[in-house]
C-alpha cells in the first residue's frame, strides 16, 4: 500500500474514533441511562462507556503510532544524509561519463547535508524521490543485463543450425543428449 493510501486510511479511522465519542454524544448517553431510573441498567450502560472509550482511546493510540511510523519512515535522519553525502557520492562520481561531470556536480550540490536537511524540513520526500528512481534505475540496469527469451531462442536457433552444418558436431550432439544418430 502507497504512503498516501496509509495516511489517508488513518486519517478516516481517527475521524471514525473520534465522532464515535464526542462530548455531546457521550453526555446524552448518560442522560438517557440515568433518566431510566433503573441503578443496574445504568451501571452496565456506563461501563460500556467507559469500555468504549478506553478501546477509542486505544484505537486512536495505535493511530497515533502508524502516524509517526510513517513519518519516521519518510525522515532521513543527520546521520543517514552525513553517510550519504561522505560515501554514496564518491561511489557514483567513479561511474560518471567524463563528459557528464558538470552535471554531477549540480546533483552533487543538491545532495550536501544542507540542502538534504533544508529540503526535508520542507517536506521534501527523499526516499520517493531519489530512493524510488534509484531503485528502478538499477533494477533497469540489472534486466538488461540478463538475456531475454527471444534472444536466447535466437542464439540457441543459430547453435542448432550450426551444429546441422557439421556433420561431426551433430553426431556428438546426439551423443551428449542420449540420442541415437541416424546416417541417411
Amino acid at each position: 500500500m502507497e504512503n498516501s493510501q496509509i495516511v489517508a486510511e488513518l486519517a478516516s479511522n481517527l475521524i471514525e474514533a473520534s465522532a464515535r465519542n464526542t462530548a455531546s454524544y457521550i453526555a446524552d448517553k448518560i442522560k438517557t441511562s440515568k433518566a431510566k431510573k433503573n441503578d443496574k441498567e445504568t451501571i452496565n450502560e456506563l461501563e460500556e462507556i467507559i469500555q468504549n472509550l478506553l478501546n477509542d482511546k486505544l484505537e486512536i493510540q495505535r493511530i497515533a503510532q502508524a502516524y509517526e511510523q510513517e513519518l519516521l519512515s519518510q525522515k532521513i535522519t543527520e546521520k543517514d544524509i552525513e553517510y550519504i553525502t561522505n560515501n554514496l557520492l564518491p561511489i557514483f562520481s567513479k561511474f560518471m561519463p567524463s563528459d557528464k561531470i558538470d552535471d554531477f556536480e549540480q546533483i552533487k550540490s543538491l545532495l550536501s547535508v544542507e540542502t538534504l536537511t533544508i529540503m526535508q524540513l520542507l517536506g521534501f520526500n527523499y526516499k520517493r524521490a531519489i530512493g524510488e528512481p534509484l531503485t528502478v534505475l538499477l533494477q533497469k540496469i540489472i534486466e538488461s543485463k540478463i538475456p531475454t527469451d527471444s534472444t536466447m531462442n535466437s542464439k540457441w536457433a543459430l547453435a542448432l543450425a550450426n551444429i546441422a552444418l557439421d556433420e561431426a558436431a551433430t553426431k556428438r550432439y546426439y551423443k551428449l543428449t542420449g540420442q541415437q544418430y541416424i546416417e541417411d
